[in-house]
């Protein structure tokens, strides 16, 4: 967790450097430097995967690729921007003196800060308990091929077979496994914490951090409704978990894919185009822009596997109508008028509502219901409107935070661990690599247990969003597309699914049901020890009938 927390903490060294383009150096905060560096690391990440697959290049080329870009990178950042860097932290250290002399919050205050508290908490508590089901994300056995084979791009990680023309074209520039791999392999960490625990936690309080940015723009300078902003984009982020593509499920549960990544950079890039416009930083925010551009593209391609049409069913555009309505009856009540800043960001804010994944209506939200609560002076006020807000989020999407209900650290459900389990016992008294064939429920976990299981046809089969190209690009065989078929069915045939196991040359087969000996005898299979709900059989070295 050392490696990973040093990982984390790089993008502030080629940050600063960035930072030396602004005009205005004063208002530079530690989020901006960050999120500034970050958007450089995918950007780099990008240019070394182009650069590597061009030249043909390894794994261990890719991360030394990378190593030395950011090496120059942050040595040169850290020359051109050391006096940034030491203005903002002397910045950050008066600061910190100012609120120490203050005394103690007010009790508003507290308990502001404690219910900030208590949503992160219930969001971190996620990521210890919950994950969504792994079967259509490839990212895990394709970090695990490049690790074991030191290839980029030339094994199909849902099958481990090697292709003939390299990884399909949608997967050609999406640098985002590449990098996670690389800082997997940096950090030493076991590969399922590291993308189920770390990238998810860290992803999520980048987003904070730019969050209280946005608070900053829209609120000025009102720094007392910072944290109640948050607070409500906390509850959206736990209370709006319902709807698998949107922005708040990417971000609770889709850490380790390009999409909850891309929703951060999205957010920071709009941030940082609002900043160019309005201060004039044409060319700190020019520059901005295209590196966010190149995140966003390494990290989340324009058209990704899983979506192929827009969709405006998401409950959050319908929250943002009725926040807009509210803040505007409020404006009108309390003869407030509006702000052309205000307004401007509420209605793009609002057009970006048709897209599922966009963060930000969840900023729109936000800041409406902060406005709103604003004109409850009184304490009694303000509960009472606290409480007609909650209703509002319940009504519009969901009060289950968790909607996964697959067990985070295994990854794995109990009722198929047992299988799982065997099945990794038995490839380990191999010393190459192991081909299995067995029901899908079986085959989709295989190779995220061990990379050297090869599978005689993957996922993609049966998931439709799981890599949509292979099909197109790298068809099954015949042999391979009836095993596929017979094998759903293998309560009814298990001795016709031994047989073309048998005959693609499966180590290792799994049934529902006990094949005949006759079939045991004539196809070269020897049955283990049995597990619960399950037959496990072995090919018998040396038989006429295998290839």
């Amino acid at each position: 967790m050392t490696g990973f927390l040093l990982c984390a903490l790089l993008p502030l060294l080629p940050g600063a450097g960035l930072l030396r383009l602004k005009k205005n150096r004063d208002g530079i905060t530690l989020t901006e430097c960050y999120m500034s560096g970050l958007l450089v690391c995918f950007v780099l990440g990008a240019v070394a995967s182009c650069m590597t697959i061009k030249l043909s290049g390894g794994f261990s080329f890719y991360c030394r690729l990378l190593a030395g870009l950011l090496l120059v990178c942050s040595l040169v950042s850290l020359f051109v921007g050391r006096g940034i860097v030491r203005d903002m932290l002397s910045r950050m250290k008066a600061s910190c003196g100012q609120k120490k002399e203050k005394g103690r919050y007010r009790r508003r205050q507290i308990a502001e800060a404690v219910i900030l508290l208590f949503l992160v908490a219930i969001q971190l508590a996620g990521y210890f308990l919950y994950v969504p089901d792994t079967a259509m994300d490839t990212v895990t056995e394709t970090i695990s091929t490049m690790m074991l084979t030191d290839s980029v791009f030339r094994y199909d990680p849902v099958t481990g077979h090697l292709l003939a023309n390299g990884m399909y074209p949608l997967f050609k520039l999406w640098s985002l496994p590449l990098l996670y791999g690389s800082i997997c392999g940096l950090c030493g960490m076991e590969l399922h914490r590291f993308l189920y625990l770390a990238v998810p936690v860290w992803l999520l309080t980048v987003n904070f951090f730019v969050l209280r940015a946005w608070a900053g723009v829209l609120l000025g300078g009102q720094k007392e409704k910072r944290n109640l902003f948050l607070i409500f984009a906390g509850l959206l982020i736990v209370m709006g978990d319902g709807n698998s593509a949107s922005y708040a499920y990417c971000l609770l549960h889709n850490g380790w894919r390009g999409s909850a990544a891309a929703a951060v950079i999205l957010l920071m890039g709009g941030y940082i185009l609002f900043e160019m416009l309005v201060k004039k930083e044409w060319l700190y925010g020019g520059a901005a822009i295209l590196l966010s551009l190149g995140a966003l593209l390494s990290a989340y391609l324009p058209l990704p596997p899983d979506i192929d049409t827009l969709s405006v069913g998401d409950k959050r555009w319908g929250m943002l109508l009725i926040s807009v309505l509210g803040l505007y009856l409020v404006r009108e009540r309390t003869k407030k008028r509006w702000k052309k800043q205000e307004a401007v960001l509420l209605g793009v804010c609002l057009l970006s509502g048709v897209f599922p994944g966009s963060p930000f209506p969840v900023l729109g939200i936000a800041f409406a219901l902060t406005a709103m609560w604003s004109v409850a002076d009184e304490w009694k006020k303000g509960v009472v409107m606290f409480a007609g807000l909650m209703i509002m989020i319940c009504m519009t999407g969901t009060v289950l935070p968790f909607r996964a209900d697959i067990p985070k650290w295994r990854h794995i459900p109990e009722s198929g661990r047992v299988i799982q389990d065997k099945i990794t016992e038995l490839a380990e008294t191999y010393d190459r690599e192991v081909m299995l064939a067995a029901p899908q429920d079986v085959m989709e976990k295989a190779r995220l247990a061990d990379a050297r299981i090869l599978l005689p046809y993957g996922k993609d089969l049966w998931h439709t969003g799981c890599n949509r190209e292979v099909r197109s690009f790298y068809p099954y065989g015949e042999e391979e597309l009836i095993l596929y078929e017979q094998i759903k069915v293998d309560y009814n045939q298990p001795d016709t699914v031994a047989a073309l196991a048998s005959g693609l040359g499966c180590d290792i087969l799994v049934l529902r049901e006990r094949m005949s000996d006759d079939a045991m005898r004539q196809y070269g299979w020897q049955e283990t020890e049995k597990v619960p709900g399950y037959a496990v059989y072995l090919a018998r070295p040396g038989s006429s009938y295998r290839k």
